[in-house]
């Protein structure tokens, strides 16, 4: 799969209440934005009614985000754009963040990433992301040529990074938490190519090596007649590759940016963050979980994130 290089001003991480407020006031500001909008829906897609936004007596979470949206792309300098944020550097001059198909180079980030995976899906992967958990088989699988890998989901894209890992020289195993009838045509495909297909499975804990590594993962099967036949199931491996899912901020930990103990995102009343140039608004920062906040505290950070813009340029 080629990915794509862009360049921009200001990246926005999440296409919700908050980011597209941001991106409104980047629009504004005639700064060159891209949003991103990943898998993980807004939470405001999930309102059925919202009678709180004022000048809409009531309506749908849906509705009101579809508006945000349109005027979002009413700005010629703002694009929308598909994608998952897979890995990233900030605070290095220049922000450098990948997805699955673009390798994007921004000069202020703000990260409205929304509640997204707030808990631990899987029993320590916050803690061994990196240290053998991945979220991008196309970034890190290069390192484990020779090694055990495995891959957990259930979409296309799984079975294509199995096919690209395996030509990379690693020994692929894919693990599914549905049936081999219920995963893409393309299982074939891996089938065929010789990687080993574990169905009805679901991982449930990654285990660190003495060293801190990732030693082994614990599995169960999502379908048993009897807690008797419930087996736990254990695989060594050198890298679990996560497909069915992002911790979102995690990812964010990793490369610096600070959490509180509710593993919320830090920012102060101009919503930065601990790294210079970048911002988060919205429910990824905790509050009061309600769109009008979301999208205020949007507001704020993309006005912040101008204004950074205009004194990094004086300078």
């Amino acid at each position: 799969m080629e990915t794509q290089d862009y360049k921009c001003e200001v990246l926005i991480i999440g296409a919700g209440a908050a980011g597209l407020s941001a991106a409104v006031y980047c629009g504004r500001a005639n700064r060159n934005a891209i949003v991103l909008e990943g898998k993980e829906p807004s939470s405001l897609t999930k309102s059925q009614e919202v009678q709180n936004w004022l000048g809409e007596i009531d309506t749908t979470g849906l509705g009101l985000l579809k508006k945000f949206k349109k005027h979002a792309e009413s700005y010629e300098s703002v694009t929308i754009m598909d994608g998952d944020v897979i890995a990233l550097m900030l605070g290095m001059g220049v922000n450098m963040i990948s997805t699955r198909t673009a390798n994007i180079t921004a000069d202020v980030v703000v990260i409205a990433t929304g509640t997204g995976q707030r808990k631990e899906v899987i029993k320590g992967e916050n803690d061994l992301l990196g240290y053998g958990v991945s979220y991008s088989a196309l970034y890190d699988g290069s390192s484990y040529k020779d090694k055990i890998v495995y891959l957990y989901g259930r979409d296309e894209e799984v079975m294509e990074d199995a096919l690209v890992l395996n030509q990379m020289g690693c020994i692929v195993r894919v693990i599914s938490d549905v049936g081999i009838d219920e995963l893409p045509e393309t299982v074939n495909k891996v089938k065929d190519g010789g990687i080993e297909v574990i169905e009805k499975m679901k991982v449930i804990e990654v285990v660190p090596d003495s060293e801190g590594m990732i030693q082994k993962i614990i599995c169960k099967p999502t379908e048993s007649e009897s807690e008797e036949n419930e087996k736990i199931k254990e695989f060594e491996l050198s890298c679990l590759f996560i497909l069915s899912h992002i911790s979102s901020n995690s990812i964010f930990k990793k490369a610096g940016v600070e959490l509180d103990d509710m593993r919320n995102i830090k920012v102060d009343d101009e919503q930065k963050t601990n790294i210079n140039g970048v911002y988060a608004a919205g429910d990824c920062t905790g509050g009061l979980f309600q769109v009008v906040f979301a999208a205020a505290e949007g507001a704020r950070a993309g006005i912040n994130a101008c204004k950074y813009l205009r004194h990094q340029q004086k300078e």
